[in-house]
């Protein structure tokens, strides 16, 4: 194994959720937080144990050494301390789980995953699954927390959309910091992707190099459409990328859609709205009253008077930079979907049409708003709502353009 030099740290996405969590529900997550530690009587589920004893064989060190020390430079590799129990259990696809105890590590299999991974792939897959367990202790447990209250969410049918897209998207985050986990372990990317193609497959012999090849030839810009786990191609290509020091955070957030926010783009979104809405409120031939209060709506909360400006006028044709939650690092830049895009054109309509004695000038800026903001649809869609004529809109195209810069 060559050495690696990376360190494992939470994806910047965990970092940000965790934040937000915190700061809108802190009772509920802290309500979670709380575990039982090793040792003590509640630490460990009985019944958990009595049913592994029952149900799965017990792969101890005697009969399977070669998995224990694999398990071992695992361990090592991830600072990890503490036994480790493996478990097959019976028929299954080809796959290895973490089952969390707080007391002790559990590490299932199930299939013939066991019979196709040499002693370095062992390595990488129990790396995988050894991340989860410290992702899940790391900061006294935050993550944990976050976890189970996400899972606890999903569940139950009166959660918001936004909470159970954010559950989506914990889950891939997850399993990222797990991919590099099995990186971390075994230290080759080659090795680590070609132990996710077997269990992902369940094929003896594969070629990691001709995978991550496939992965650049895939459009990824959108993200992964994975329900738990992102495609097997995209996290081959996010290993390739984190290693080589490349922000791939972008396969779990995708672009921003106002159709499908998580708990962290739904903040962003009301910031962009508030931040567009008050640049539109500026224009000179807006600049009213009435388009003021209209505009201040699209704050969270509606502040008293519209705050300053602060940065350049925003532009949506292009991949757009978007704020940190609370200090986490500057995302990616990130592309509006045409839902957004639709989103910010009516949001630019209402302004323009909220106060009347605005008139065709009002309706003029607004063209010249939509022209510097690059909202390329937002002519046709004024036309849709407000239903000009061939001649009208000629016209108000024109009074824009007089003053377009």
């Amino acid at each position: 194994m060559s050495e690696f030099p990376l360190a494992l740290q939470p994806l910047a996405y965990h970092r940000s959720v965790l934040t937000q969590v915190r700061r809108t529900d802190e009772s509920a997550w802290r309500s979670l937080l709380s575990e039982p530690g090793p040792g003590s009587a509640a630490a460990d589920d009985p019944e958990v144990t009595q049913a592994l004893l029952r149900n799965a064989y017990r792969l101890e060190p005697t009969g399977h050494p070669e998995l224990h020390e694999a398990a071992d430079r695992a361990c090592t590799a991830l600072g990890l301390t503490g036994p480790i129990e493996f478990f097959q259990v019976e028929g299954g696809s080809a796959n290895a789980s973490l089952l969390h105890q707080p007391g002790r590590t559990v590490i299932l299999f199930s299939g013939s995953l066991l019979d196709l991974l040499d002693a370095d792939e062992l390595t990488a897959i129990c790396g995988h699954e050894l991340a989860h367990r410290l992702l899940w202790t790391l900061d006294d447990g935050a993550y944990l927390a976050i976890d189970r209250l996400l899972d606890a969410a999903a569940g139950d049918a009166r959660t918001p959309g936004q909470y159970l897209e954010t559950a989506r998207r914990w889950a891939m985050a997850c399993e990222l910091f797990a991919d590099r986990g099995a990186l971390t372990a075994c230290g080759d990317l080659a090795t680590t992707v070609r132990a996710l193609l077997k269990a992902h497959t369940g094929l003896a012999q594969v070629d990691p190099e001709a995978y991550l090849r496939q992965a650049a030839e895939i459009d990824l810009s959108s993200g992964s459409r994975g329900t738990s786990h992102p495609e097997g191609v995209a996290r081959a290509w996010a290993l390739r990328g984190w290693l080589a020091g490349e922000d791939v955070e972008s396969i779990v957030t995708g672009p921003l859609d106002v159709d499908a926010p998580d708990v962290l783009d739904a903040a962003i979104l009301r910031d962009l709205a508030g931040r567009f809405a008050g640049h539109i409120a500026a224009e000179e031939e807006l600049r009213t009253p009435v388009v003021a209060t209209h505009a201040a709506a699209f704050f969270d909360p509606p502040p008293a008077e519209l705050p300053a400006l602060t940065g350049s006028f925003p532009r949506f044709d292009e991949p757009l930079a978007m704020r940190p939650v609370d200090g986490a690092p500057m995302p990616k830049p990130r592309a509006l979907t045409p839902a957004t895009l639709r989103f910010l054109g009516y949001l630019l309509l209402d302004l323009a049409t909220a106060d009347p004695e605005t008139g065709d000038a009002g309706l003029a800026a607004a063209i010249r708003i939509a022209r510097r903001a690059g909202l390329t649809t937002y002519d046709d869609l004024a036309d849709d709502e407000l239903g000009w004529t061939s001649k009208r809109r000629a016209e108000l195209v024109a009074l824009a353009e007089e003053r377009l810069w």
